[in-house]
């Protein structure tokens, strides 16, 4: 990004700011005084990684949830939000945060990488694993922000995978279940140099989560669904062979 392009993203930004900061309707003088219900499980745990960062910017934030228990705990918070109806519902559900919470219009990650201020880390969480991939793109060339906290809403060996293909170095995982779906998490940041070997358990297996009790009924679901995969693939489908030795690593935990 040149200069003058920054300068611009930067100028609009203070202008959302302060906009956020003097503009009233009735919208936000309705959400005055709501109380905040508690995070669900997965954002808890998220909202607990983040207790060493200063600095955290939560992409796609929707209502500002997570936002708000972020500030509540003492991180400054940068919020985004793809649209511009998007960004005026988080800011009317986080005004009274302000400065606390900066919410910020733009996609993804693009808008806070002209920020004058650091990120220390980026939670993306509670998209698909295709959003989550392309917003981690964005931050490929300048490589500004040094942690990333990744939760897909599905595809979560997906994701993983993409993850191991580009990179990026877990750091700390954990799953959790509600609803009767289960979860799981990251926290990564970029590796050096590519170590991954497809011949490897570890690149089919996610030994991550071996500590919780959640990791045997992740690694049979994920099993269930290879074996329908492979039993409506041909033999010319391009990833019938990834498909079988995932199927093989992974049944080898679970028998």
């Amino acid at each position: 990004m040149t200069v003058e392009n920054r300068s611009w993203w930067a100028k609009g930004i203070i202008q959302h700011c302060a906009w956020n900061a003097t503009i009233s309707c009735p919208l936000i003088e309705a959400k005055k005084g709501r109380t905040m219900a508690p995070l669900e499980k997965r954002l808890a745990i998220i909202r607990d990684w983040c207790k060493s960062f200063a600095v955290v910017a939560d992409v796609g934030a929707g209502q500002g949830r997570l936002a708000r228990a972020l500030a509540v705990q003492g991180q400054q918070v940068y919020a985004t939000e793809k649209t511009l109806k998007g960004w005026q519902e988080l800011t009317s559900y986080t005004r009274s945060f302000f400065p606390r919470i900066t919410p910020v219009l733009g996609d993804g990650i693009v808008p806070l990488l002209a920020l004058p201020t650091s990120i220390d880390v980026a939670v993306i969480a509670g998209m698909g694993p295709r959003t989550i991939q392309h917003i981690l793109r964005q931050d490929y060339e300048s490589r500004a922000i040094p942690y990333f906290i990744v939760q897909p809403m599905q595809g979560l060996f997906l994701l993983r995978r993409y993850l191991l293909e580009n990179n990026w170095f877990i750091q700390r995982a954990e799953l959790v279940k509600e609803h009767g779906k289960i979860y799981g998490m990251w926290l990564v940041q970029r590796a050096a140099h590519n170590d991954r070997d497809d011949r490897s358990p570890f690149f089919w297996v996610p030994k991550e989560f071996q500590h919780s009790p959640l990791f045997q009924s992740l690694v049979k679901a994920r099993v269930i669904q290879l074996n329908q995969y492979i039993d409506h693939a041909s033999l010319d489908t391009p990833q019938l062979e990834a498909w079988q030795r995932e199927k093989q690593y992974l049944t080898g935990v679970i028998s």
